[in-house]
């Protein structure tokens, strides 16, 4: 008859043998556990062979323990569980190559990431390979933990794990037993068209949670990046490189990336109305969109942008000579707060009017035949019009932007006077940028420049000052490390001005008027000097422009 145990009234078979276990009360233990073998199914039924099997090896009855192992081997043979209770069992029998079998077939057997015992798995089959053969085994991963193993993997490239997967086979049971090794899709090194089997191969090694995607184009033919969208629901980024056109093959693979936050073409040729069509297909999740080589056709002037209440940051550069139509661009981008348009046709006469994109932080409009400075919110810290050839302002613009942090009017017509309120009505402007103007009166610049101790980068180049307007503008800059005055009159003594000051970063290409002397100066006090001697010239400033 079986003790009585007051304190374990009310408990089950299961508590009870835990309860005597832990007091070490081994045969209390193996009658309630085999009290809950013989009332039990499905996983606790597998709990209570464990815990049996466990008991007859503190009884040192192994055979029996095996026979309980191998119960739950049959049972769930899908779980870890089973393979470590019976690798455990034959290993305090003496037969460890026996056990190293076990392990290894459970390996095979249970998924990855489909078992949290599967890590424990790994870890026991590297152990034990390791003591059986010290002398003979070089493999690295077999003697690390399998945590500071995965933490290697994760400095590797996703080309140089796939290289690993084929070292060995205990190196691809490592990296496989990681899904979060092959989260993201990297086919930019591939030259050749993936296989769908190689494709379904590296998703399931993601257990499908794949999130990047960064394709080269034409290695995804339509149908598997169809698939790759289809398959892996949690796809947040996908960015395609390349110089192949692209347009049928990305929007038939858009309607199922359903999370699809980030789409970024580098290269890839898109024409506009393929572009509409991307993001209208993803308009409800997207964030982030950049298109940076836009064909475009004159049919394409009436064609209008989709609605994207979320659109945080939009790129759009043209690739050919037809401008990109504005159209409602402003009107269906309310939240945007990085807009950068290259090559659109804005040469109305009317001034652009951004002022209703409150939450607008950085705005570029680059060569896009602006005539008049725009209406601009308060809220902007960058602003970019460079080549805008034809941009000019009247007397009374002003810009008054207090968060500006960066300024950019290179390659226009804005008048120096304009610059210098622009200057004097911002405190905290760090980069300004303002060379290769069409301007023709430089006299006034350098009296009126304010004092600006928030400037760091200074860009002058090909601009008519004298030298000692330069010297006296850079004075002005108490805080400035960076200055480009490449293409401009200044001679060493500048140069020396600069350096003395503090400069840490100087460009004087075209600088003819600067010895070596003056060069090597600069670079013995510690300053990174871009120069170019005389027989290394480029264009001057008209020739760019004639």
């Amino acid at each position: 008859m079986p003790p009585a145990y007051d304190e374990e009234e009310g408990m089950g078979p299961l508590e009870k043998g835990r309860h005597r276990y832990q007091k070490k009360n081994y045969q209390g233990a193996l009658m309630a556990f085999t009290e809950a073998v013989k009332i039990s199914t499905g996983h606790l039924l597998l709990t209570a062979l464990d815990h049996r099997a466990a008991t007859f090896e503190k009884l040192d009855q192994l055979q029996s323990a095996l026979k309980d192992a191998k119960e739950m081997l049959e049972l769930k043979p899908e779980l870890s569980k089973g393979y470590l209770r019976c690798g455990k069992v034959l290993q305090l029998k003496g037969e460890h190559q026996l056990a190293l079998k076990i392990y290894e077939r459970g390996l095979r057997k249970v998924k990855v990431d489909t078992d949290k015992d599967r890590v424990t798995l790994q870890a026991m089959f590297n152990k034990l390979q390791k003591s059986q053969a010290p002398s003979k085994t070089l493999d690295p991963l077999s003697y690390l933990p399998f945590e500071l193993a995965e933490m290697i993997a994760h400095q590797l490239s996703i080309r140089e794990r796939m290289i690993c997967l084929t070292v060995s086979k205990s190196w691809k049971r490592v990296l496989e037993s990681s899904h979060k090794l092959w989260t993201t899709l990297d086919t930019i090194d591939t030259r050749k068209q993936i296989s769908r089997k190689a494709l379904r191969a590296y998703l399931r090694r993601s257990n499908c949670t794949l999130d990047e995607a960064n394709i080269r184009n034409g290695t995804l033919a339509a149908a598997k990046l169809q698939y790759l969208t289809r398959t892996c629901t949690k796809l947040q980024r996908l960015t395609i490189y390349g110089n192949n056109t692209i347009g049928e093959t990305l929007i038939s693979a858009l309607p199922m990336a359903k999370s699809l936050q980030y789409l970024n073409l580098c290269g890839c040729e898109i024409s506009f109305r393929a572009v509409l069509e991307a993001l209208r297909q993803v308009q409800a999740s997207i964030v982030e969109a950049k298109f940076l080589n836009v064909s475009c056709l004159s049919s394409d002037s009436a064609c209008m942008w989709p609605r994207l209440e979320n659109l945080r940051t939009l790129h759009v550069r043209r690739l050919h000579y037809i401008g990109i139509p504005l159209n409602n661009l402003f009107e269906s981008i309310p939240n945007i707060q990085t807009l950068a348009l290259q090559g659109f046709g804005l040469q109305d006469a009317a001034p652009l009017d951004l002022s209703e994109l409150k939450s607008l932080k950085d705005i570029e409009l680059k060569d896009c035949d602006l005539t008049r400075l725009p209406l601009l919110p308060s809220t902007l810290r960058s602003l970019s019009l460079d080549e805008n050839l034809r941009l000019s302002n009247q007397k009374d613009d002003t810009i008054l932007l207090p968060l500006l942090e960066s300024f950019n009017c290179e390659s226009t017509g804005l008048t120096e006077g304009l610059v210098v309120s622009m200057v004097k009505n911002t405190s905290n402007l760090k980069y300004l940028l303002i060379g290769s103007r069409l301007v023709g009166d430089y006299a006034a610049a350098h009296h009126d420049f304010p004092s600006c101790d928030s400037i760091e980068e200074l860009h002058v180049s090909f601009l008519q000052y004298d030298e000692q307007n330069f010297i006296n503008i850079v004075k002005k800059c108490p805080n400035l490390e960076t200055l480009d005055i490449s293409y401009t009159k200044i001679t060493g003594v500048a140069v020396k001005q600069f350096v003395d000051q503090g400069i840490k970063w100087l460009d004087l290409r075209g600088c003819g008027k600067v010895s070596p002397d003056a060069v090597e100066y600069a670079r013995g006090k510690g300053v990174n000097v871009t120069f170019n001697f005389a027989g290394d010239r480029r264009s001057t400033f008209r020739d760019r422009y004639e």
